[in-house]
């Protein structure tokens, strides 16, 4: 589900998709915003979870709707990623132009390949053994003899990047904490209008019940905007109330 997330309207259902089970979430982005388009409805900022965020999304989105996708970017799976005080990649400086990547330690690289995998544009960058090897930071590094880097493409790299500084700072949190009012849609949808059940068979009559429920969620919210009732406060349950300030 979309909806419209302004602090002073009513927050409203704006689209609706319908998917099988097995089909990723990332997969219907690009559908959702030219559905969008398609209504005159094109957001300028699009709040999303991670599962809806990959770098050809983010630059897509952009340059093709003019639409901001927000979003916290998936976690970098590597062992430095997830080592506190080992190097990942984002602690490497990259020089672009000039085709080289200069390492936390002040080495320079090798060589620099570009080259495209399943269609997307990549590079690979090496490191010289003769530098890694005796490195006394290499531990924290690299398990092999000399490092090894595979980046995206310079656009994907740094829209990536600025993602996950927007995520992180205040501003972007603070941003992002109005994706939370989607959840109270979902929960207002199961428990108000039975949204976890199928009353048909077959993709397209489920959809058309998505469709009804969405319809309803509305009319609901619309009265209840014009008469003057406030929305409600996301709840915090017993258990997370014992939790210190």
């Amino acid at each position: 589900m979309t909806e419209t997330c302004d602090d002073d309207k009513p927050h409203l259902i704006t689209h609706v998709v319908t998917t099988v089970a097995n089909m990723h979430e990332v997969n219907s982005t690009e559908a959702i915003h030219q559905a969008l388009i398609d209504k005159g409805l094109p957001p300028k900022q699009h709040l999303v979870d991670s599962a809806y965020v990959d770098a050809d999304l983010l630059v897509n989105s952009r340059k093709k709707h003019g639409i901001t996708l927000v979003g916290p970017t998936r976690k970098n799976p590597s062992w430095q990623a997830r080592t506190e005080g080992a190097y990942d990649h984002y602690q490497f400086k990259i020089d672009w132009k000039n085709e080289r990547i200069h390492c936390p330690q002040g080495k320079v690289s090798k060589s620099w390949y570009s080259f495209k995998s399943k269609g997307k544009p990549l590079v690979k960058v090496l490191f010289r053994e003769e530098d890694c090897r005796p490195c006394q930071a290499r531990q924290l590094c690299t398990k092999g003899a000399k490092k090894v880097l595979q980046l995206p493409s310079k656009e994907h790299y740094e829209a990536l990047k600025e993602q996950r500084l927007i995520h992180a700072s205040e501003k972007g949190k603070k941003l992002y904490n109005k994706r939370a009012g989607v959840e109270g849609t979902i929960s207002q949808g199961v428990r108000a209008f039975g949204l976890r059940k199928t009353r048909y068979r077959g993709l397209a009559k489920t959809h058309l019940q998505h469709i009804a429920t969405a319809a309803a969620i509305n009319l609901d919210r619309l009265v209840a905007w014009f008469d003057g009732v406030p929305r409600r406060k996301t709840k915090t349950s017993r258990f997370a109330m014992l939790a210190p300030a």
